[in-house]
């Protein structure tokens, strides 16, 4: 089953969504390519299900302009869109088999039978559910239950396939191995793809590109490796990773940005400043900057810990495990120049990345 043929784009031309005249969405612009998965990313009520759900037709949008393809959709119904979505909850028929929750759409528009057949099996091939057409939900795993919700997505053939947070319901074992299927389904069957998480995890391994929001602005759009290296701004510095990117207050000046009297690099840069480190860039040494180990937590893979610098800093890091540093210690921590994010201190938005 391919659908690389039906992939559409999707173009939003200052899109805008008020609630009671206080906007939610003030207006954004955003051009999500022909087969490519996009995550939208975001804290809580920062509006992207409501972005979503205004491309598939459930909430009325404000102002402004959806494409699909070479259609303006935004005063057209859902079902006319050529789209098709998978809910958190699933939303799947407990008296009905699997074959029949997958095919529902398509009896419904009347879809002869030997052909509605055909694609059920077609689609339940694509999500391995093959031999379980003839169960009821209720006999299947969560796993199981959420791919047939997708199955019945994608057996429609549409052109933008919409994901609701469709994994918060599993277990971590069960969203780890969903990922990895979702991954799989989308290059094979090539469709537009959006997906709404707050799990940054999901995010950094599905998306081609993420688009970060807050407050119903894009903060950046762009690659899983330019999110991470290369973030716009103070908030995506410190809303991806995990731990997220320290930001310290800093001044710059005579060619060199200080904390507290402590020299941390050479910069053309002047005034007030936010540098930006991650956890992982900071080391522990035999010699440099002397820090207070105030908290430490070991997580199998490796190690998180919380310092003090003499000035009051707290700084996190993230080291391997079996470092040999207990809470309470005083060790001593060289932060690499290289590795130092520059950001306007007022605007916070990024002055220079190394």
């Amino acid at each position: 089953m391919s659908a690389q043929s039906h992939a559409a784009g999707i173009h939003l031309t200052d899109l805008q969504k008020t609630y009671n005249k206080t906007p939610v969405i003030p207006g954004l612009t955003a051009e999500l390519a022909a087969g490519e998965f996009t995550v939208i990313l975001g804290p809580s009520g920062c509006g992207k299900s409501t972005l979503l759900n205004m491309i598939a037709g459930l909430e009325k949008v404000s102002g402004g302009k959806i494409m699909i393809g070479s259609r303006e959709v935004q005063n057209i119904a859902p079902k006319d869109r050529g789209l098709a979505m998978v809910f958190q909850n699933y939303a799947l028929y407990p008296h009905m088999s699997v074959a029949d929750n997958i095919g529902y759409a398509l009896k419904v528009a009347g879809v002869p039978k030997d052909e509605r057949t055909s694609r059920i099996q077609t689609a339940a091939n694509v999500v391995n559910l093959g031999d379980y057409l003839d169960r009821r939900p209720s006999e299947l795993s969560g796993g199981q239950r959420q791919r047939v919700a997708i199955a019945r997505a994608i057996v429609r053939e549409p052109q933008v396939l919409l994901f609701d947070e469709p994994l918060s319901n599993l277990d971590a074992k069960l969203r780890h191995d969903m990922r990895m299927e979702l991954s799989s389904l989308h290059r094979r069957i090539g469709a537009t793809s959006v997906f709404v998480t707050h799990d940054q995890v999901e995010a950094m391994t599905l998306a081609d590109r993420i688009l970060i929001l807050n407050h119903g602005r894009i903060q950046q759009f762009d690659t899983p490796h330019n999110i991470y290296h290369k973030p716009a701004n103070t908030f995506v510095a410190g809303f991806i990773g995990s731990p997220p990117m320290n930001l310290i207050e800093a001044q710059a000046s005579n060619g060199a940005v200080s904390v507290g009297g402590v020299r941390l690099a050479a910069t053309e840069i002047s005034g007030d400043v936010t540098v930006g480190i991650r956890p992982e860039h900071i080391k522990v040494t035999e010699s440099g900057i002397p820090v207070h180990v105030a908290y430490r937590e070991d997580l199998g893979s490796h190690s998180t810990m919380v310092v003090e610098m003499e000035n009051g800093q707290t700084l996190r890091l993230a080291t391997q495990l079996g470092e040999p540093i207990r809470g309470g210690e005083w060790v001593h921590i060289t932060i690499p120049e290289d590795k130092l994010h520059f950001f306007n201190a007022a605007t916070g938005d990024a002055l220079r990345s190394n």
